[in-house]
């Protein structure tokens, strides 16, 4: 039998390949070959307090930016950022080197499909050979505005001011008014605009800038839902993917790889809208460097209980369309605790620990429906409901409520190829196949998200519709170094389509072989 490793022959190709490319981010849009690009220090575009020294500033695809200072978009100022734009961050020990808009500024980085904006570490050759276990190389971004949180100066920690209803930003330190989010109860701008991100893709981030005090890769605190965010991937940080404090913002196809914390994690009554997540941890468990990863989801209203008995709402997001794929068999998919509400439907979570993980009081709100959790796919998920450490028994309530409300459990690699190995460089050996093939029963379901001008009517489970090219593919890092399928969907012979043809393909084969196609 001939065996072709079409990974380890594109791999092979990486140095030829994607090295005359590498440099071409943005050549759609007719930008200039990185390489070719005259650098600029953005700290000769801020003032003596990183304040961007003018009312709104333009970064071009024509220049390569170098981000050697932390960068403040204040109240008035807008900051824009062209399509193709290169930003590398240097990496300074505790510097956490960041862009940071703060309330009433804003952000308008508008890429495409064909020219993505990429704000990544100086290091990275942009060829999809710098490696994921490079996080924490420099801040990332942070957008604070001005909609609702439940943040209350009763909490006590070192977040809270002597305002109820606005906090400072996790990772930036207290006393700076720019590092403030929310409004004072009763003035909150719950519609608030801070501008656009769109085909962004933020690399490499997260650097500790002091104890237990890292940046996400996207911090979002009291983030109106003015704001559009769609098309943004989070690579390699050292923290959370996504976080959201407060506020209204929706977010939509988002991509979360290779963080050492959760993927999507929600606080002090978040409301905002998901659809369209994919997430992928990985590839061990070992221990080792490659080690990384904790919940898909991380849901919490707030830390502090007295929050509510003040007029504290809780968090009541709505997600729809959800695949992550967690390293060996660890972890959490829905931690759901300090008692959050909201809505996950039509997702698939793969290789978690554990599937639904609930506190007793949030276990209270999904019997109530107010926090629901339907027709989602656990795959190689080892124990799909817990509530307050306890596996509910067989036939139990609990179950039966579970498996009504159109959750399943599924064994390994039943619907999505999930597991992979990844060497130097990123080369891989194996890799995952997030997209569900075309009619898979286990990515049916009866629900449709509503039709409310923001959520598109996927009638599917999952990031991806069954059997069709991801929305990943052209713009994403986890595209180009193979993290979806669409690298490997036209390699004849692969019939699992994880970028070889090998034993595993010969046995679906021999599995299928005298059947009829119709």
């Amino acid at each position: 039998m001939k065996h072709v490793n079409r990974t380890l022959l594109v791999a092979g190709l990486v140095a030829a390949g994607h090295a005359a490319t590498a440099q071409s981010v943005g050549s759609a849009c007719g930008c200039p070959d990185v390489s070719a690009r005259p650098q600029v220090l953005l700290s000769t575009l801020v003032d003596g307090n990183n304040n961007l020294s003018s009312a709104a500033t333009t970064l071009s695809c024509a220049n390569l930016y170098i981000l050697n200072t932390r960068v403040y978009v204040n109240n008035g100022q807008d900051l824009f950022i062209e399509p193709g734009t290169v930003i590398k961050a240097n990496s300074t020990p505790g510097a956490g080197h960041a862009i940071s808009v703060s309330r009433g500024g804003q952000i308008w980085a508008s890429g495409s499909e064909a020219c993505p904006i990429i704000m990544t570490a100086a290091a990275d050759p942009l060829d999809g050979t710098y490696s994921v276990l490079n996080r924490g190389q420099w801040g990332s971004l942070i957008v604070l505005g001005r909609a609702y949180t439940n943040k209350r100066t009763a909490d006590g920690d070192p977040t809270a001011t002597a305002t109820d209803g606005v906090g400072t930003i996790e990772g930036l330190a207290p006393g700076d008014n720019r590092h403030l989010y929310g409004m004072p109860i009763g003035q909150e701008m719950n519609d608030d605009n801070s501008g656009v991100l769109r085909y962004v893709s933020l690399r490499h981030g997260g650097q500790i800038i002091g104890a237990n005090n890292e940046i996400n890769g996207l911090t979002l605190g009291g983030v109106g839902k003015g704001t559009s965010i769609d098309h943004v991937e989070v690579i390699s940080n050292l923290d959370d993917g996504f976080e959201m404090f407060g506020g209204t913002v929706d977010l939509k196809n988002l991509v979360a790889a290779h963080c050492d914390d959760d993927y999507i994690d929600w606080d002090q009554g978040y409301n905002g809208r998901l659809q369209f997540i994919y997430g992928i941890q990985g590839p061990d468990n070992s221990g080792g460097a490659n080690n990384q990863g904790d919940n898909a989801f991380e849901c919490d209203s707030d830390d502090a209980a007295t929050n509510f008995g003040n007029g504290g709402l809780r968090s009541t997001p709505v997600v729809y369309n959800a695949t992550i794929i967690a390293r060996n068999l660890n972890d959490e998919a829905l931690e759901m605790k300090e008692r959050t509400q909201g809505k996950v439907i039509n997702s698939i979570f793969a290789r978690f620990a554990r599937g639904l993980n609930m506190t007793t009081e949030c276990a209270g709100f999904w019997n109530a429906n107010q926090m629901e959790v339907r027709n989602c796919t656990f795959q190689e998920v080892g124990t799909p409901l817990r509530i307050n450490n306890v596996v509910p028994a067989p036939g139990s309530p609990e179950q039966t409520k579970f498996a009504a409300d159109g959750n399943l459990s599924v064994g390994a690699n039943a619907l999505i190829d999930a597991t992979y190995t990844m060497g130097a460089n990123n080369s891989l050996t194996d890799r995952v196949n997030p997209v569900p093939a075309a009619g898979a029963v286990a990515a049916q379901t009866t629900l449709t998200p509503p039709v409310d001008g923001f959520f598109t009517g996927a009638k599917y489970r999952g990031a991806f519709q069954p059997g069709a090219t991801p929305w990943t593919e052209g713009w994403t890092l986890a595209a180009q170094i193979g993290l979806d399928v669409a690298a490997s969907a036209g390699c004849t012979g692969d019939l699992n389509r994880d970028g070889l043809v090998n034993t595993t393909d010969f046995g679906l084969f021999v599995n299928a072989f005298g059947t009829t196609c119709y």
